[in-house]
């Protein structure tokens, strides 16, 4: 028990690391140009989303379940809403504009989307016998993931496809099916090869040139340094600059004209890389390391289903954005988008990463008698269908 609750303040004190490392980093790479203004922001956002998971870890996730329909609508309606009422920001209708503040709702729909795919694996038992099954969970996650690519956000569609591989790892399918998906994965990129090649007007009608160029500038960004290859050898630079121990806190290259386009966001590993060198970077690397560790732990451990889908959702998640955003920065994969996780400044991502968090937290050990509250529904639930007889 000593154990347990010692390992469980560490991912809490890692969390905690990760929260001051993001508000530390966006302070250096904003303070010159605009002050207090993205910190102090960033802080309100902190307390707001501590708050909401402060609530949201008292409340019985079991009970939550039962309604992840209705969540995964709600969420639905707030991606559509987003064609009427959002705010165009940097080419994309992500936004919506509440005048006290903007929230980006796929942030949150990721979230509500988790709940329904938990909820749908819990039902099936983690097994999967059918093509109807598979493609009813592929529907589940191609509506939000389409909406999300009208808007457009590449960087967040992938997230979604992320949970759709996080599925089929945990879910038992026979293996004809995953020779079958292997097949419709090479056939698909086999047709949008052929599209790029003999007609690639309808190519870059799938595709915009503007994000094939941010997909494919990583691999010859010195072609055009000043154009699509830009943001990838500033950051090269900020990284290589900090060497082992860093160059000090509140030093940019910026400051000598060579300032990195969303350096408080997408590329704020770089500012990290520069002012805390390799042994800074380490570190944060810890950081996620431990909090990433002690979240398996709680899906290996707990026996609910549900539960356990959920924090695998979760991480793999975060575990994407980790890798995806790192790779940008040190030019081993494409602009997307995706921000690093705790660390960049966005009030949505914080609170969705908090909540998201909080859910875990509450998780971890399912409340009393959930396994017969669970059969008790589902008898109620069959006799619910059962005809009515005349004596």
């Amino acid at each position: 028990m000593e154990e347990k609750e010692q390992s469980d303040w560490l991912i809490y004190l890692s969390l905690t690391g990760l929260l001051l490392f993001g508000m530390i980093t966006v302070f250096s790479a904003t303070r010159a140009t605009y002050g207090y203004y993205f910190v102090i922001r960033q802080c309100l956002w902190i307390v707001l989303g501590t708050l909401v998971a402060a609530l949201v870890s008292k409340m019985d996730y079991r009970c939550m379940a039962r309604y992840a329909h209705w969540f995964y609508l709600s969420g639905i309606v707030f991606l559509v809403s987003l064609f009427l009422l959002g705010k165009r920001v940097n080419g994309a209708t992500s936004w919506l504009d509440l005048g006290f503040l903007r929230l980006q709702p796929s942030e949150l729909t990721r979230l509500t989307t988790l709940f329904m795919l938990a909820r749908v694996y819990e039902q099936k038992k983690g097994i999967c016998q059918s093509w109807t099954e598979l493609v009813q969970v592929g529907a589940l996650l191609s509506i939000p993931t389409v909406l999300i690519l009208l808007q457009p956000d590449l960087g967040m569609s992938l997230i979604y496809c992320s949970l759709l591989v996080c599925f089929f790892v945990l879910t038992q399918l026979p293996p004809k099916f995953h020779f079958a998906l292997f097949a419709i994965l090479i056939l698909f990129f086999l047709l949008l090869g052929g599209l790029y090649l003999y007609t690639p007007e309808l190519f870059f009608r799938l595709i915009r040139p503007h994000q094939w160029e941010r997909l494919t500038s990583f691999l010859h960004p010195e072609s055009d340094p000043l154009g699509s290859g830009f943001q990838y050898m500033q950051a090269r630079k900020l990284v290589g600059s900090g060497q082992l121990g860093g160059m000090g806190m509140f030093y940019l290259l910026a400051a000598q004209g060579t300032k990195l386009p969303e350096q408080h966001t997408d590329f704020i590993f770089a500012v990290v890389a520069q002012e805390w060198g390799f042994i800074g970077a380490s570190c944060l690397l810890l950081l996620y390391f431990l909090l990433l560790y002690r979240l398996i732990q709680w899906a290996m451990r707990t026996p609910d289903p549900f539960a356990a889908f959920f924090i695998s959702g979760l991480v793999t998640m975060w575990s994407f954005q980790i890798f995806v955003n790192i790779g940008m920065n040190i030019g081993l994969s494409p602009i997307t988008g995706l921000t690093l996780p705790f660390i960049s400044y966005g009030g949505s991502s914080l609170l969705s990463n908090l909540i998201g968090f909080a859910l875990a937290v509450c998780m971890r050990k399912p409340p009393p008698l959930w396994e017969l509250e669970e059969k008790e529904a589902e008898e109620l639930q069959r006799l619910s269908r059962q005809p009515i007889r005349n004596k």
